[in-house]
């Protein structure tokens, strides 16, 4: 997490008294003196949508400026933004240039770059050849991908999450509360757009191809850290009363060096423990969308070690990412 500056410092103040007018007028007049700060955390409440109204061209133009100004992650924000379409059409060529660009001037940037150099993927960011499949199971449809993720890339995702993990919580639908999750005793991030870097946007669209699945229909990637006791209890992934359902799960194991932790199917008698960047894949609902029980499933307890795995559901439609549970909006991480 990067240190605020005391514009920003000082309209967080000026929003918690309520004093909403003072706190904008205060970074806007920041930004237009070309604060860099001030630039991403206008950019930032475009995208939140408070206090100031979403605006995701705006945003875009705003992470640009702040990073031309010299604010490094906004310039990398600026480029995930381009790969992503936020504000515009999306251009994986030119998300690239702008990453290339900012990594002449920002070690991590360069650290992504070389990730990215190293994929095997075409012009528009897709993966060319994929591992081959294994299916475990063919009704419901239960597959595994071995290293569909590298050692490094899994290596980079648990950098990424790693500070902003919390504990793993629920959201009552009805009141939307959230509160400790007693099924899922772990920790967890989301890797949202604004969390996300170019590599992760890349391992979304492997994702979406080793799934048969369009890349909109993916929720942000959930990174998941699992301490000897902890474990994820039978549950299934769909939401009660959700129109456009999770369809799909695919889990990617960041890890191997740790013991217990497998994921199981009970009803269907099968136990997956997968090696470091390996893929495990599974339909949790029915040709008619309803949920199929038989996709039930389960973490086992850890014994030893640290388990990490990364999680990315797929709904049945397109899923908006931008109205997930997300980080305060005066805070980049």
């Amino acid at each position: 997490m990067i240190a605020m500056n005391s514009i920003p410092l000082q309209a967080a103040r000026l929003l918690d008294s309520g004093a909403v007018e003072q706190a904008v007028k205060l970074v806007s007049g920041a930004a237009q003196r070309g604060d860099p700060d001030a630039l991403n955390q206008l950019a930032l409440w475009h995208v939140y949508g408070q206090p100031l109204r979403r605006d995701f061209a705006m945003a875009r133009l705003l992470f640009s400026r702040a990073g031309d100004a010299g604010h490094k992650p906004a310039a990398i924000t600026h480029a995930v933004f381009v790969a992503l379409g936020a504000g515009a059409d999306p251009d994986w060529p030119a998300a690239l240039s702008l990453l290339e660009a900012a990594a002449r001037r920002d070690a991590k940037a360069a650290r992504q770059l070389d990730l990215l150099m190293a994929m095997d993927i075409n012009a528009d960011g897709r993966p060319i050849s994929l591992p081959q499949r294994d299916r475990r199971s063919t009704d419901p449809g239960i597959d595994v991908r071995q290293s569909l993720f590298s050692a490094e890339e899994c290596q980079h995702v648990i950098a990424l999450a790693s500070p902003l993990l919390a504990p793993s919580i629920v959201v009552d639908s009805r009141t939307g509360r959230s509160t400790p999750n007693p099924v899922r005793t772990s920790c967890d991030a989301v890797l949202g757009p604004i969390q996300q870097d170019l590599v992760v946007h890349a391992l979304n669209i492997r994702i979406a191809a080793a799934t048969g699945t369009a890349l909109d229909r993916g929720e942000p990637l959930v990174v998941l850290r699992y301490e000897p006791g902890q474990q994820y209890r039978i549950h299934h992934d769909c939401l009660a009363g959700e129109s456009n359902q999770r369809d799909t799960t695919a889990i990617i194991y960041l890890n191997s060096d740790y013991e217990g932790g497998k994921t199981v199917f009970p009803t269907l008698d099968i136990a997956i423990k997968g090696g470091t960047g390996d893929a495990l894949s599974f339909a949790n609902t029915l040709p008619d969308g309803r949920a199929d029980a038989r996709s039930r499933h389960a973490g086992e307890s850890v014994t030893a070690g640290s388990k990490w795995i990364c999680t990315r559901w797929i709904r049945r439609t397109r899923f908006d990412p931008w109205g997930l549970r997300t980080p305060s909006p005066l805070i980049k991480s």
